[in-house]
This record gives structure tokens, sequence and C-alpha cells, in this order.
């Protein structure tokens, strides 16, 4: 059978013997998603398993955590159910306007955090699920997330990235034992946060077929039906866009859905590569030159949307140049490290030392490195030329599905000038050690005419 013939209940919690030749599973225990989803909560905690196997009692204490936006959202609400149901609760309101997930809110949620706590309910979306992850996983406790806003796919993660010494790190954690996203309090967000979530899931068009190129050129192991599921999961989501505008409440849960199942399938495979590839590095390089600037910037998904825009741009284009392989391995043997190296410390600033450290560990632009990959690329053109057709034609639509939710498409929406933003085209590949669009071009020897091509286009 395949995952998606399942509903999404059905695909927590239960080991797959996957026809890739690996076991799979999703170690969630509750997922409510839908109209009134909210009013399960009591009920999901008659049933909630302690870490050493006891069942929470009405002797527990409960911890909520909120910021003051969530707060006012659903964050009473959720306190006055728990009150009612009979737990002992204590709160925490992160009084910040606008926080990001960095390591210093977790610290601060860490000093909040009664001892005696045994469930952590977090209300709120991309920072308060990061930040509540990785602080129930070192804890050893439970948590539960509200979603306040379809915005981003990390619900079901089970890794934190957070952002540490001016670099987003990601953490190893587990997932949230309950997800539950009531469409009429998911409704109230704001148009920006449903098109970031939006934008998070078109990106999964370029993470699928890039991870499917990397089967090709580089051996890497690919999942078939995770690959199927989460695309499914995308059509069925980008398909119910103008529900999305009207705030129509099956529009909303398939939304939500398709967020939590790429969190399911990036659980399956055990790290984020069903959801995360050069749209995503692009993201999180723009992210951190807003950080360096003491700003907070667009939202995550916010960024993605845009990045798959211009990485499905920079694909279009690669298709009318033809397969130079003598000028790819011409490129590639222009390398110098030390040339490199100040590069990414102009660039990377004060995240210069980790972009360094992997570089150390995996070589990925060192001549022969490249030349293996030339060799595969070549091997294999005409596979990669009918991924690379078929992601263009999927997303050759994301402008037009993110305007309609006032999404942002281009790089010069954002707060980042040419320079900046040719940076990230030419080096937000070596964020991390994932093979994907970006590094793809660089192999083929025309990362910086493509990124010339994308500045013109887009930053007159």
């Amino acid at each position: 059978m395949s995952f998606k013939e399942l509903s999404i209940n059905e695909l927590i919690n239960h080991e797959f013997d996957c026809s890739c030749g690996k076991k799979h599973i999703a170690s969630i225990e509750n997922i409510a998603i839908g109209k009134n989803a909210l009013d399960k909560l009591p009920g999901i905690m008659e049933t909630q398993k302690l870490k050493d196997g006891s069942i929470l009692s009405k002797s527990d204490k409960v911890f909520i955590v909120a910021d003051v936006n969530t707060w006012e959202v659903a964050g009473e609400r959720v306190e006055s159910m728990v009150v009612q149901a009979g737990y002992p609760v204590e709160k925490y309101i992160f009084p910040h306007k606008s926080m990001h997930a960095e390591d210093k809110y977790a610290e601060e949620m860490k000093e909040h955090l009664p001892a005696d706590t045994k469930l952590i309910i977090a209300i709120g979306s991309g920072s308060l699920n990061d930040l509540t992850r990785y602080v129930a996983f070192g804890a050893g406790l439970p948590y539960y997330i509200v979603a306040t806003a379809p915005s981003m796919d990390g619900y079901a993660s089970n890794v934190s990235p957070l952002v540490h010494n001016n670099l987003k790190i990601t953490y190893s954690a587990e997932c949230a034992n309950a997800i539950i996203g009531d469409t009429d309090i998911l409704a109230t967000a704001p148009d920006v946060m449903i098109a970031a979530g939006l934008g998070d899931v078109l990106g999964k068009y370029l993470a699928i077929n890039d991870w499917k190129m990397s089967e090709l050129i580089n051996g890497e192991y690919y999942c078939p039906e995770v690959g199927e599921l989460v695309l499914y999961s995308v059509k069925k989501c980008v398909d119910t866009v103008p529900g999305l505008v009207n705030r129509e409440s099956d529009a909303l849960q398939y939304l939500m859905e398709s967020l939590v199942l790429i969190g399911i399938a990036m659980s399956y495979i055990g790290f984020s590569r069903p959801a995360s590839a050069s749209e995503h590095h692009i993201s999180h390089f723009l992210e951190m030159k807003s950080i360096f600037k003491g700003e907070y910037g667009q939202l995550h998904g916010t960024c993605v949307g845009m990045a798959t825009c211009i990485v499905s741009d920079m694909y279009a284009k690669f298709l009318t140049m033809p397969f130079d392989y003598d000028k790819a391995r011409a490129h590639a043997e222009t390398f110098d490290y030390d040339t490199w190296e100040k590069e990414i410390k102009r660039s990377f600033g004060l995240g210069a030392d980790e972009v360094i450290k992997l570089y150390k560990q995996v070589h990925q632009n060192d001549p022969e490195v490249v030349e293996k990959r030339i060799d595969s690329i070549q091997n294999n053109e005409a596979k990669l030329v009918s991924l690379m057709e078929d992601v263009v034609a999927d997303t050759q639509k994301a402008p037009q599905l993110l305007k309609a939710l006032h999404g942002l498409t281009s790089p010069a929406e954002f707060n980042v000038t040419k320079e900046e933003f040719k940076d990230i085209l030419m080096y937000a590949k070596e964020l991390r050690n994932r093979y994907a669009a970006l590094q793809f071009f660089y192999d083929m020897g025309v990362l910086e005419e493509l990124a010339d091509d994308i500045i013109e286009k887009y930053m007159k």
C-alpha cells in the first residue's frame, strides 16, 4: 500500500517496512487537524504516556508556553481547558513582540521551566515549536504544539534549527507527542503567515527533485514512497489555494496537513532531505544576513517561497544552455581554497567558522570531487534533463500562487542589496552537506552566470 493512500493518523506511531528496503516510523502519538480540533486536547492528555511509561495524572504539572501574540490567539483558552480538566498549570509568556528560534530564548524557557513539569504545551508556530522541542528533548519531557498559524513545515519534525553563534544549527530532538491544528484558530493567522506556509510547501517540489538528482549523481539513498507522499501532499495543498484566500476550513486543513505530512516524511528518513534543498539554503543564508544586521527579517516560509521562485528560474535558464562538460571540468580546476576561505569569511562574517569546518569534512568543491560528479552528470544527462523539465513545470506557477496570498516572490522585496543576494546565490550551498541545485550549477561551471542573470532580472 502506498503511503499516500493512508490518512495522516494512519501514518504515525506505526513502523512500516518500505519498498525502499528501510523501516519508517514517525513517533507522534496524536494529530488533530480540522474544525474544533482543540476540543480534543483534554482527551489526548488523558492517554499521554510519560517517559517512565506511566500515564499523565491529574497531579502532574503542565507547563504552558506562548508569546505575547499567540497567548491572545489561543493561550487563555488552552490554559482554561487544562485547568478545567484538573491539571495543575504554570505558564510562561515570552514578553518579546517578535523573536526567532535562537539559543538565548531556549535558555530563557529553561529558566522558567518548573522542575516538576511532566508535560509542556506550546502555543504558536515556527519559533515556539522549535524552541519547545529543543527544551523538551533536553529535559526528557513530552510536549504538544497547538498551532496558531499554518506557516511552516516543522510541526512534525524531529530536529530543532536554532541560531547559535550567528549560524543556524540543526539539533537532534524528538517529534511532538501531539499536534493540534484547529482551523478556526488557523483562520485568524494573517496572510503573511499563510503565504509562508504555502511557500514552505511549494519548496518541496525542488527538495524532492534535488534528492532524485543526487541519487543519480552521487548514489544517494532515495525513497520513492516518501517522495511520492510529499509530492501528493503538495499537489493537494496547491489545488486549494483559492480556498486559502477565503480562509475556508477545508483549505486550511489541507495546508496544515501538508505541512505536518512533510514533517512525517522527515521523521521517516531521519533528517530533512525530503523537505529541504537549495531553496532552504538560500532561505537560511538570507535569514542569517538579517540577523547579522540585528533584524528579524521575513518569516522562514516567506524566504523559502521566494527562493523557490528563484531556483525555478535558474533551472529554466539552465535548460536553455548546452551541457558543456569541457567548461565544467575547466571551472572545477580553478578552485582555490585560500580564495574560497576569504570569500566565506567576507560573506558569512561571524558564521564563517562553522562553514569552513564543514568544508574540511566534505571538501565539496575540491576539483577531484567535482570532476567525479561531472562524470556522473554526463552519464545521466537525459534523466537529469527530464527531472529539471518536470520541476520547472511544477514550480512555474509558484509566483502566481504566492501573490494570491500577498506572498513575496522577488529578492527585491527583501532588505538585501544586489551584492548581498549574489553572495547568497554563490555561497548558500556551503551551509549544508547536501547536494542540490546550487551545487549542481557550480559543478557545471555556470553558477555565477546564473546568479548574475537572477540579479539582472529581479534587482536592476
